[in-house]
Protein backbone atom coordinates (compact mmCIF):
# COMPACT_ATOMS: atom_id res chain seq x y z
CA UNK A 1 0.00 0.00 0.00
CA UNK A 2 1.17 3.83 -0.91
CA UNK A 3 1.30 5.65 2.26
CA UNK A 4 -1.65 8.33 0.37
CA UNK A 5 -3.34 4.87 0.44
CA UNK A 6 -2.45 4.05 4.28
CA UNK A 7 -3.55 7.25 5.73
CA UNK A 8 -6.87 7.11 3.81
CA UNK A 9 -7.74 3.64 4.93
CA UNK A 10 -6.68 5.11 8.41
CA UNK A 11 -8.78 8.09 8.18
CA UNK A 12 -11.83 6.64 6.67
CA UNK A 13 -12.19 4.14 9.23
CA UNK A 14 -11.83 7.02 11.99
CA UNK A 15 -14.48 9.37 10.36
CA UNK A 16 -16.84 6.14 10.03
CA UNK A 17 -16.35 5.23 13.70
CA UNK A 18 -17.36 8.73 14.70
CA UNK A 19 -20.46 9.19 12.25
CA UNK A 20 -21.53 5.48 13.21
CA UNK A 21 -20.41 4.97 17.17
CA UNK A 22 -23.70 6.13 18.34
CA UNK A 23 -25.64 3.94 15.99
CA UNK A 24 -23.97 0.95 17.17
CA UNK A 25 -23.88 1.92 21.08
CA UNK A 26 -27.83 2.61 20.84
CA UNK A 27 -28.53 -1.15 19.15
CA UNK A 28 -25.81 -2.27 21.74
CA UNK A 29 -28.99 -1.24 24.23
CA UNK A 30 -31.41 -2.29 22.59
CA UNK A 31 -29.48 -5.82 22.21
CA UNK A 32 -29.02 -5.78 25.44
CA UNK A 33 -32.01 -4.82 27.42
CA UNK A 34 -34.64 -7.29 24.57
CA UNK A 35 -32.39 -10.13 24.06
CA UNK A 36 -30.35 -11.10 27.24
CA UNK A 37 -27.51 -13.08 26.49
CA UNK A 38 -29.36 -15.86 28.95
CA UNK A 39 -32.56 -15.45 27.93
CA UNK A 40 -33.56 -18.43 31.07
CA UNK A 41 -32.47 -16.30 33.69
CA UNK A 42 -34.41 -14.13 35.63
CA UNK A 43 -33.88 -9.80 35.00
CA UNK A 44 -32.56 -8.26 38.06
CA UNK A 45 -34.66 -5.90 39.40
CA UNK A 46 -31.86 -2.59 38.50
CA UNK A 47 -33.37 -3.37 34.72
CA UNK A 48 -35.63 -2.58 32.51
CA UNK A 49 -35.24 -4.84 30.23
CA UNK A 50 -38.03 -6.61 27.97
CA UNK A 51 -38.63 -8.05 24.65
CA UNK A 52 -39.12 -6.42 21.81
CA UNK A 53 -42.43 -4.34 21.80
CA UNK A 54 -43.31 -4.70 25.03
CA UNK A 55 -42.52 -2.41 28.50
CA UNK A 56 -40.43 -3.62 31.06
CA UNK A 57 -40.49 -2.10 34.40
CA UNK A 58 -37.12 -1.30 36.49
CA UNK A 59 -38.09 -1.83 40.25
CA UNK A 60 -35.07 -1.06 42.59
CA UNK A 61 -32.65 2.31 41.42
CA UNK A 62 -29.81 1.81 39.73
CA UNK A 63 -26.97 0.47 41.34
CA UNK A 64 -23.50 -0.84 40.32
CA UNK A 65 -25.10 -3.69 39.02
CA UNK A 66 -26.35 -2.46 36.18
CA UNK A 67 -24.08 -3.32 33.69
CA UNK A 68 -26.23 -2.24 30.54
CA UNK A 69 -25.94 1.25 28.76
CA UNK A 70 -23.96 4.28 29.83
CA UNK A 71 -24.10 6.77 33.22
CA UNK A 72 -27.67 5.71 34.79
CA UNK A 73 -29.27 7.91 36.72
CA UNK A 74 -30.05 6.73 40.40
CA UNK A 75 -33.16 9.09 41.49
CA UNK A 76 -35.95 7.95 39.21
CA UNK A 77 -37.00 4.69 38.27
CA UNK A 78 -37.24 3.46 34.27
CA UNK A 79 -39.92 2.19 32.33
CA UNK A 80 -38.29 1.09 29.01
CA UNK A 81 -39.61 -0.23 25.97
CA UNK A 82 -37.80 -1.00 22.54
CA UNK A 83 -40.70 -0.74 19.47
CA UNK A 84 -40.43 -1.77 16.20
CA UNK A 85 -42.42 0.71 13.97
CA UNK A 86 -42.25 -1.53 11.16
CA UNK A 87 -44.74 -4.26 12.75
CA UNK A 88 -47.58 -1.36 13.58
CA UNK A 89 -48.58 1.81 15.80
CA UNK A 90 -48.20 1.39 19.64
CA UNK A 91 -49.98 3.88 21.82
CA UNK A 92 -48.87 4.93 25.49
CA UNK A 93 -51.43 5.78 28.33
CA UNK A 94 -50.15 7.02 31.35
CA UNK A 95 -51.71 7.43 34.89
CA UNK A 96 -52.15 10.55 36.80
CA UNK A 97 -48.96 11.52 38.20
CA UNK A 98 -50.14 13.86 41.05
CA UNK A 99 -46.95 15.84 42.18
CA UNK A 100 -44.40 13.76 40.90
CA UNK A 101 -42.31 14.34 38.82
CA UNK A 102 -42.40 12.27 35.13
CA UNK A 103 -41.37 12.26 31.94
CA UNK A 104 -41.53 10.31 28.83
CA UNK A 105 -38.91 10.22 26.39
CA UNK A 106 -39.00 8.90 22.45
CA UNK A 107 -35.41 7.88 21.18
CA UNK A 108 -34.61 7.02 17.71
CA UNK A 109 -31.83 4.50 16.55
CA UNK A 110 -28.72 7.22 15.69
CA UNK A 111 -29.39 8.52 19.92
CA UNK A 112 -31.33 11.20 19.16
CA UNK A 113 -34.23 12.09 21.29
CA UNK A 114 -37.49 12.32 18.86
CA UNK A 115 -39.59 14.43 21.93
CA UNK A 116 -39.35 14.03 25.62
CA UNK A 117 -43.07 15.41 27.17
CA UNK A 118 -44.68 14.46 31.04
CA UNK A 119 -44.33 16.46 33.91
CA UNK A 120 -42.93 19.40 32.31
CA UNK A 121 -44.94 19.73 29.78
CA UNK A 122 -48.38 18.50 30.87
CA UNK A 123 -48.36 18.32 34.25
CA UNK A 124 -49.86 15.36 36.39
CA UNK A 125 -51.78 13.90 33.44
CA UNK A 126 -50.57 13.14 29.86
CA UNK A 127 -52.92 12.49 27.20
CA UNK A 128 -52.41 9.01 25.04
CA UNK A 129 -49.57 9.16 22.96
CA UNK A 130 -49.62 7.80 19.60
CA UNK A 131 -46.04 6.41 18.06
CA UNK A 132 -45.81 5.81 14.00
CA UNK A 133 -43.11 5.71 11.38
CA UNK A 134 -42.82 8.12 9.34
CA UNK A 135 -40.89 11.69 7.89
CA UNK A 136 -39.92 12.42 11.84
CA UNK A 137 -41.06 15.94 11.07
CA UNK A 138 -44.72 15.47 12.54
CA UNK A 139 -45.19 16.05 16.10
CA UNK A 140 -49.06 17.39 15.92
CA UNK A 141 -51.03 16.61 19.19
CA UNK A 142 -50.02 13.51 20.43
CA UNK A 143 -48.85 11.71 17.54
CA UNK A 144 -45.41 11.42 16.92
CA UNK A 145 -43.63 10.11 13.90
CA UNK A 146 -40.29 8.62 13.96
CA UNK A 147 -37.67 8.18 11.65
CA UNK A 148 -36.23 5.53 12.72
CA UNK A 149 -37.51 1.14 12.90
CA UNK A 150 -36.35 0.74 15.88
CA UNK A 151 -37.30 3.31 18.98
CA UNK A 152 -36.74 3.61 22.47
CA UNK A 153 -39.82 5.18 25.00
CA UNK A 154 -37.95 5.71 28.24
CA UNK A 155 -40.37 6.81 30.90
CA UNK A 156 -38.57 8.10 34.14
CA UNK A 157 -40.27 8.05 36.89
CA UNK A 158 -38.66 10.74 40.58
CA UNK A 159 -38.04 8.43 43.94
CA UNK A 160 -37.57 10.61 47.12
CA UNK A 161 -35.04 8.09 49.38
CA UNK A 162 -36.43 10.25 52.68
CA UNK A 163 -39.77 8.75 52.40
CA UNK A 164 -39.18 4.68 53.25
CA UNK A 165 -42.88 4.03 51.28
CA UNK A 166 -42.29 6.04 48.22
CA UNK A 167 -40.58 3.87 46.05
CA UNK A 168 -43.60 1.03 46.38
CA UNK A 169 -45.67 4.37 45.47
CA UNK A 170 -43.41 4.97 42.21
CA UNK A 171 -43.84 1.00 41.42
CA UNK A 172 -47.75 0.89 41.76
CA UNK A 173 -47.44 4.10 39.10
CA UNK A 174 -45.59 1.87 37.01
CA UNK A 175 -48.20 -0.23 36.98
CA UNK A 176 -50.54 1.68 35.74
CA UNK A 177 -48.57 2.56 32.31
CA UNK A 178 -50.34 0.98 29.61
CA UNK A 179 -48.55 0.49 26.37
CA UNK A 180 -50.77 -0.94 23.58
CA UNK A 181 -49.89 -2.46 19.95
CA UNK A 182 -48.10 -5.21 17.93
CA UNK A 183 -46.98 -8.38 19.73
CA UNK A 184 -43.70 -9.47 19.93
CA UNK A 185 -42.10 -10.93 17.44
CA UNK A 186 -40.43 -14.55 17.22
CA UNK A 187 -36.54 -14.08 18.29
CA UNK A 188 -34.68 -14.30 15.57
CA UNK A 189 -32.01 -17.14 15.46
CA UNK A 190 -30.05 -16.90 12.12
CA UNK A 191 -26.12 -17.21 12.64
CA UNK A 192 -25.31 -13.44 11.93
CA UNK A 193 -28.15 -11.99 14.73
CA UNK A 194 -26.86 -14.42 17.25
CA UNK A 195 -23.10 -13.22 16.60
CA UNK A 196 -24.27 -9.61 16.82
CA UNK A 197 -26.07 -10.33 20.03
CA UNK A 198 -23.08 -12.03 21.94
CA UNK A 199 -20.56 -9.72 20.28
CA UNK A 200 -18.55 -8.03 22.93
CA UNK A 201 -18.40 -4.13 23.30
CA UNK A 202 -14.64 -4.23 22.15
CA UNK A 203 -15.08 -6.05 19.68
CA UNK A 204 -17.94 -3.88 17.94
CA UNK A 205 -16.40 -0.61 18.35
CA UNK A 206 -12.25 -2.18 17.51
CA UNK A 207 -12.51 -5.01 15.86
CA UNK A 208 -12.76 -4.08 11.74
CA UNK A 209 -15.02 -6.63 10.79
CA UNK A 210 -17.23 -6.40 14.11
CA UNK A 211 -17.85 -2.76 13.66
CA UNK A 212 -18.62 -2.97 10.04
CA UNK A 213 -21.24 -5.72 10.51
CA UNK A 214 -22.59 -4.35 13.56
CA UNK A 215 -23.27 -0.77 12.13
CA UNK A 216 -24.48 -2.49 8.88
CA UNK A 217 -27.04 -3.83 11.31
CA UNK A 218 -27.87 -0.71 12.65
CA UNK A 219 -28.14 1.51 9.78
CA UNK A 220 -30.73 -0.88 8.26
CA UNK A 221 -33.21 0.80 10.43
CA UNK A 222 -32.45 4.30 8.92
CA UNK A 223 -34.34 6.17 6.06
CA UNK A 224 -31.67 6.22 3.22
CA UNK A 225 -32.26 10.48 3.68
CA UNK A 226 -30.40 9.79 6.89
CA UNK A 227 -27.28 8.03 5.60
CA UNK A 228 -24.44 10.61 4.09
CA UNK A 229 -23.54 9.50 0.66
CA UNK A 230 -19.78 9.47 2.12
CA UNK A 231 -20.80 7.25 4.80
CA UNK A 232 -21.86 4.56 2.15
CA UNK A 233 -19.16 4.92 0.37
CA UNK A 234 -16.57 5.07 3.23
CA UNK A 235 -18.32 1.09 4.30
CA UNK A 236 -17.47 -0.49 0.77
CA UNK A 237 -13.77 1.36 0.79
CA UNK A 238 -13.04 -0.21 4.10
CA UNK A 239 -15.27 -3.81 3.48
CA UNK A 240 -13.16 -3.37 0.10
CA UNK A 241 -9.68 -2.89 1.70
CA UNK A 242 -10.16 -5.74 3.95
CA UNK A 243 -11.42 -8.10 1.29
CA UNK A 244 -7.93 -7.15 -0.71
CA UNK A 245 -5.57 -7.70 2.15
CA UNK A 246 -3.28 -10.64 2.03
CA UNK A 247 -0.85 -9.67 4.01
CA UNK A 248 -2.68 -8.12 7.15
CA UNK A 249 -1.95 -4.81 6.77
CA UNK A 250 -5.15 -3.55 5.42
CA UNK A 251 -6.82 -5.31 8.52
CA UNK A 252 -4.45 -3.36 10.73
CA UNK A 253 -4.71 -0.07 9.31
CA UNK A 254 -8.90 0.05 9.86
CA UNK A 255 -8.27 -1.28 13.03
CA UNK A 256 -5.84 1.94 13.31
CA UNK A 257 -8.34 4.04 12.33
CA UNK A 258 -11.27 3.01 14.71
CA UNK A 259 -9.75 3.27 17.36
CA UNK A 260 -8.19 6.78 16.72
CA UNK A 261 -11.81 7.76 16.16
CA UNK A 262 -12.60 6.00 19.57
CA UNK A 263 -9.47 8.32 21.18
CA UNK A 264 -10.92 11.45 19.12
CA UNK A 265 -14.72 10.47 20.63
CA UNK A 266 -13.71 10.00 24.61
CA UNK A 267 -11.18 13.19 24.35
CA UNK A 268 -13.96 15.22 22.95
CA UNK A 269 -16.40 14.27 26.19
CA UNK A 270 -14.18 16.65 28.21
CA UNK A 271 -14.87 19.19 26.03
CA UNK A 272 -18.47 19.24 25.63
CA UNK A 273 -20.16 22.87 24.72
CA UNK A 274 -18.29 24.78 27.42
CA UNK A 275 -15.89 24.31 30.21
CA UNK A 276 -15.93 26.20 33.39
CA UNK A 277 -14.46 25.26 36.57
CA UNK A 278 -13.19 21.78 35.07
CA UNK A 279 -17.28 20.80 33.95
CA UNK A 280 -18.24 20.34 30.37
CA UNK A 281 -21.52 21.65 30.26
CA UNK A 282 -23.61 20.56 26.64
CA UNK A 283 -26.34 23.29 26.91
CA UNK A 284 -27.43 21.87 22.79
CA UNK A 285 -28.43 18.50 24.86
CA UNK A 286 -29.92 16.61 21.86
CA UNK A 287 -29.34 19.46 18.99
CA UNK A 288 -26.77 17.74 17.51
CA UNK A 289 -27.62 19.05 14.25
CA UNK A 290 -24.52 17.69 11.37
CA UNK A 291 -21.83 17.55 14.37
CA UNK A 292 -21.34 14.23 14.19
CA UNK A 293 -18.57 14.38 16.95
CA UNK A 294 -20.57 15.87 19.86
CA UNK A 295 -22.98 13.39 18.89
CA UNK A 296 -20.77 10.65 19.59
CA UNK A 297 -19.12 11.89 22.24
CA UNK A 298 -22.36 12.51 24.37
CA UNK A 299 -23.74 8.83 23.37
CA UNK A 300 -20.30 8.17 24.76
CA UNK A 301 -20.74 9.73 27.76
CA UNK A 302 -24.44 9.86 28.41
CA UNK A 303 -26.45 8.17 25.76
CA UNK A 304 -30.04 9.17 25.30
CA UNK A 305 -29.90 12.22 27.04
CA UNK A 306 -32.90 14.96 27.57
CA UNK A 307 -32.86 17.81 25.79
CA UNK A 308 -31.49 20.94 27.54
CA UNK A 309 -34.87 22.29 28.39
CA UNK A 310 -35.54 19.09 30.20
CA UNK A 311 -32.45 18.45 32.12
CA UNK A 312 -29.12 19.71 31.69
CA UNK A 313 -25.74 17.18 32.68
CA UNK A 314 -22.29 19.05 33.75
CA UNK A 315 -19.67 16.26 33.27
CA UNK A 316 -16.59 16.61 35.31
CA UNK A 317 -12.98 14.87 34.89
CA UNK A 318 -10.58 16.90 36.22
CA UNK A 319 -10.11 19.28 39.29
CA UNK A 320 -9.64 23.00 39.65
CA UNK A 321 -5.80 22.04 38.60
CA UNK A 322 -6.83 20.39 35.82
CA UNK A 323 -5.62 16.80 36.99
CA UNK A 324 -7.72 13.78 36.37
CA UNK A 325 -9.73 12.91 39.10
CA UNK A 326 -8.76 9.64 40.94
CA UNK A 327 -9.47 7.51 44.08
CA UNK A 328 -5.91 8.21 45.34
CA UNK A 329 -6.57 11.42 46.27
CA UNK A 330 -9.56 13.56 48.53
CA UNK A 331 -12.03 15.78 47.07
CA UNK A 332 -14.17 17.91 48.19
CA UNK A 333 -17.07 20.83 46.14
CA UNK A 334 -18.66 23.39 48.03
CA UNK A 335 -21.71 24.87 46.91
CA UNK A 336 -22.38 28.56 48.56
CA UNK A 337 -25.65 28.80 50.03
CA UNK A 338 -27.33 31.15 47.24
CA UNK A 339 -25.45 28.91 44.39
CA UNK A 340 -26.99 25.63 44.91
CA UNK A 341 -28.18 23.61 42.01
CA UNK A 342 -31.24 25.87 40.41
CA UNK A 343 -33.45 23.25 39.20
CA UNK A 344 -37.54 23.23 39.15
CA UNK A 345 -37.58 19.09 39.83
CA UNK A 346 -34.44 17.69 41.15
CA UNK A 347 -30.58 17.87 41.41
CA UNK A 348 -28.06 15.24 41.59
CA UNK A 349 -24.29 14.54 41.51
CA UNK A 350 -23.82 11.42 40.71
CA UNK A 351 -20.26 9.06 40.71
CA UNK A 352 -19.25 6.71 37.97
CA UNK A 353 -16.18 4.84 37.21
CA UNK A 354 -14.10 6.58 33.93
CA UNK A 355 -16.37 3.71 31.46
CA UNK A 356 -19.62 5.54 33.02
CA UNK A 357 -21.01 2.63 35.39
CA UNK A 358 -21.92 3.07 38.93
CA UNK A 359 -19.02 1.88 41.92
CA UNK A 360 -19.85 -0.01 44.29
CA UNK A 361 -18.78 0.98 47.49
CA UNK A 362 -19.02 0.07 51.91
CA UNK A 363 -22.58 1.89 52.11
CA UNK A 364 -23.90 1.75 48.78
CA UNK A 365 -24.25 5.50 47.78
CA UNK A 366 -23.96 6.20 43.97
CA UNK A 367 -25.11 9.83 44.38
CA UNK A 368 -26.26 13.06 46.81
CA UNK A 369 -29.14 14.67 46.01
CA UNK A 370 -31.58 17.11 47.05
CA UNK A 371 -33.01 14.00 48.90
CA UNK A 372 -30.92 12.59 50.54
CA UNK A 373 -31.30 12.10 53.96
CA UNK A 374 -29.02 13.38 56.69
CA UNK A 375 -27.14 16.01 54.55
CA UNK A 376 -25.45 18.83 56.54
CA UNK A 377 -24.83 22.45 55.79
CA UNK A 378 -23.08 25.01 57.41
CA UNK A 379 -25.22 27.61 59.60
CA UNK A 380 -25.03 30.08 56.61
CA UNK A 381 -26.53 27.17 54.66
CA UNK A 382 -23.35 25.99 52.41
CA UNK A 383 -23.31 22.69 51.12
CA UNK A 384 -19.91 21.25 51.12
CA UNK A 385 -19.61 17.64 50.05
CA UNK A 386 -16.34 14.94 50.60
CA UNK A 387 -15.37 13.06 47.41
CA UNK A 388 -12.78 9.99 48.44
CA UNK A 389 -12.59 6.11 48.10
CA UNK A 390 -12.03 5.55 52.00
CA UNK A 391 -14.27 6.07 54.51
CA UNK A 392 -14.44 9.26 56.35
CA UNK A 393 -15.18 9.50 59.77
CA UNK A 394 -18.00 11.78 59.50
CA UNK A 395 -19.72 9.91 56.05
CA UNK A 396 -22.97 12.47 55.94
CA UNK A 397 -22.09 14.29 53.33
CA UNK A 398 -19.38 11.83 50.86
CA UNK A 399 -19.72 10.54 48.04
CA UNK A 400 -17.55 7.47 47.70
CA UNK A 401 -15.15 7.59 44.80
CA UNK A 402 -13.40 4.22 43.09
CA UNK A 403 -10.07 3.90 44.11
CA UNK A 404 -8.97 4.71 40.53
CA UNK A 405 -9.98 7.50 37.54
CA UNK A 406 -13.45 8.49 37.90
CA UNK A 407 -16.40 11.41 36.48
CA UNK A 408 -18.57 12.94 38.08
CA UNK A 409 -21.75 14.13 36.83
CA UNK A 410 -24.70 16.43 38.08
CA UNK A 411 -27.81 16.53 36.63
CA UNK A 412 -30.10 19.65 36.84
CA UNK A 413 -34.11 18.35 35.71
CA UNK A 414 -35.86 21.58 35.37
CA UNK A 415 -32.63 23.84 34.98
CA UNK A 416 -33.72 27.46 35.57
CA UNK A 417 -30.51 28.84 34.42
CA UNK A 418 -28.87 27.00 31.55
CA UNK A 419 -25.77 29.48 31.98
CA UNK A 420 -25.33 28.00 35.67
CA UNK A 421 -21.70 26.20 36.56
CA UNK A 422 -21.13 23.75 39.32
CA UNK A 423 -18.42 24.95 41.34
CA UNK A 424 -14.79 23.42 41.18
CA UNK A 425 -13.71 20.17 42.78
CA UNK A 426 -11.18 20.71 44.38
CA UNK A 427 -8.13 18.23 45.92
CA UNK A 428 -7.81 18.30 49.71
CA UNK A 429 -5.34 15.51 50.31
Amino acid sequence: MTTFHSSAVVETARDLQIWGYPLVFAQRLRLRFTCPLDPLAPRPPTSAGAPLNQLGHQRRLSDHTLTAGVAPNVDTLYSLAFLDLDSGDFELRLPDFGSRYYSVQVGEADSSTAAVMGFRTHGATMPPLRLTRGSGLAHAGHRLECRSRYVMVAIRVLVDPAVPTDLIAAQRLQDLIELVGPPSPPIESDQAFVALVHRSRDEEVLSPEGFLDSLDSAMAGLPMADIPPWVVEARLRLRKSLADDATGDGRALVARGLAAGLDRIAQHVSALGRTVNGWAINESGTDFGDDHLLRAAVAHSQIYVNPAAEAVYPVCETDDLGRSLTGAHRYSITFAPDDLPPADHFWSLTMYHRRGLLCENVIGRHAITDRTPGLRTSRDGTLALLIQNASPSFAANWLPCPPDEFRVMLRLYGPRDVSWAPPAIVRIG
